[in-house]
């Protein structure tokens, strides 16, 4: 084997992908004998190692030539950095305060200002924190890597790369159809880690106690809200899959619009269904019987979490609505000016 095979070779070990090694590895031999002949043919020498090493010490490392081949180098590149840390930026700062505040609520009802057992409340929730905003940092990494991979080179510009924009662009009307790519982003981020706190870490979602014996946990959310699941899943998906798509197309279309009305349309018909199902909390009265000692208030922290919880739904149900209002006029708008 000459010292071309054995470059080649070395190439091939270094390549970041499997699919196409062989065809790159013939493609990389291929030039490199013709570079060497025509190298002969200037120089009038006679092909041997030394000019063998000249060559391939100009064409660079089997490292630096194998990484040529790879076209996603980093995890989040450039096109999308920005986005990811917008998104990051208004992630973590509401799902730490969101926990602070239940970590707040659980010291304040759950034990006096004093003794182990308040502090021990405080550093589990100061803990889970932690641990609630690592996940989301991991779930939103793992958000734009596969967005980096799926979406084209074309659609999301290069932030670093001005020459094709054009300071007239700043006179012209938006096109209504055009898609906002970073709200696009940022409800994936949310939806993906929505569904990965409902389905893979629900047990963050309740109240911890703790006695000398031993800790307990009474969750938030009792088996009657968990039957939803597959509903909620097959929403948040829907929801996930359609915002791909459109950062993939940039544009409205009928056919999007129409999917967006029955996404928001279900999203609202499943709250109702949900704020009007009895038993949906885990924290009852009777779930605080089992905890020996306790000084919850059961009654009054169950109007507080029903409140909030109704709150919360009814939120759900008009920002859908809103949407799905958006989506409508749009398309009613689209349709009139096609007549």
């Amino acid at each position: 084997m000459n010292l071309i095979d054995r470059y080649v070779t070395e190439v091939g070990k270094n390549l970041p992908l499997l699919k196409g090694r062989e065809d790159i590895e013939k493609e990389l031999k291929s030039t490199l004998e013709d570079m060497l002949e025509d190298r002969v043919e200037q120089t009038g020498r006679l092909r041997d190692e030394a000019m063998e090493i000249e060559l391939l010490k100009e064409y660079g490392s089997p490292q630096k030539v194998a990484a040529t081949y790879n076209p996603h180098p980093y995890l989040i590149g450039p096109r999308l950095f920005p986005f990811f840390l917008m998104v990051l930026k208004i992630v973590i700062p509401v799902l730490v305060t969101v926990l602070l505040v239940l970590t707040g609520i659980r010291a304040a009802t759950d034990t006096p200002f004093m003794g182990m057992d308040f502090v021990n409340i405080v550093g589990k929730g100061l803990g889970g924190i932690v641990s609630a905003a690592i996940t989301a940092f991991g779930n939103i990494v793992l958000v734009f890597v596969i967005l980096e991979r799926v979406l084209p080179d074309k659609e999301i510009g290069d932030f670093s790369d001005e020459k094709d924009w054009d300071p007239a662009s700043l006179a012209k009307e938006p096109d209504p159809d055009t898609v906002k790519r970073s709200d696009l982003i940022a409800e994936i981020v949310f939806t993906f880690v929505g569904l990965a706190i409902l389905n893979l870490f629900p047990e963050i979602l309740g109240m911890s106690y703790f006695t000398e014996e031993k800790a307990f946990f009474i969750p938030m959310f009792s088996v009657e809200f968990f039957k939803f699941m597959p509903w909620i899943n097959a929403i948040f998906l829907a929801e996930i899959v359609l915002d791909i798509y459109l950062l993939r197309s940039a544009i409205w279309t009928s056919i999007t619009r129409v999917a967006k009305i029955i996404i928001e349309a279900a999203s609202i018909a499943l709250a109702v269904i949900i704020l009007r199902t009895p038993d949906i909390f885990g924290f009852t009265a009777e779930s605080f019987q089992s905890v020996p000692n306790s000084s919850v208030n059961a009654e009054m922290l169950m109007k507080i979490f029903n409140f909030s919880f109704s709150i919360a739904i009814i939120i759900v149900i008009i920002v859908a609505g809103v949407e799905m209002a958006k989506a409508a006029f749009a398309l009613l708008r689209v349709n009139y000016k096609r007549k």
